[in-house]
């Protein structure tokens, strides 16, 4: 495991006509979350069967430094835009505690 020990499951439902605004907007963000130091990856992933749903995962140190990054400058800026995009959503902290790797493959 890396030392992320917190993963961050947010879930989105974006208002319909402003997904590809959300997306860039999202990707936008993301380069601002990638330079706080206790984050360590983030994802967003579309659901295939529902559009306009939305799952963001990211991983950061702990708890403290998630609620940190929540409260800064940058974070407060990015949810006045997004907030008129969305319909709804939830958030879950998670506790990593296990992962495993991809099996190695048997060369032919």
């Amino acid at each position: 495991m890396t030392a992320a020990g917190l993963r961050v499951l947010l879930r989105i439902r974006v208002a319909e006509g402003h997904e590809a605004e959300f997306e860039e907007l999202w990707r936008a963000h993301a380069e601002t979350v990638r330079r706080f130091p206790d984050n360590h990856g983030q994802q967003l992933l579309r659901d295939t069967a529902e559009p306009g749903s939305y799952t963001v995962l990211t991983d950061w140190t702990d708890e403290p430094s998630f609620r940190a990054f929540e409260r800064s400058a940058e974070q407060q800026a990015y949810l006045k835009v997004l907030w008129p995009l969305r319909e709804g959503g939830e958030m879950r902290l998670l506790e990593p505690l296990h992962a495993l790797s991809p099996a190695a493959t048997a060369e032919a």
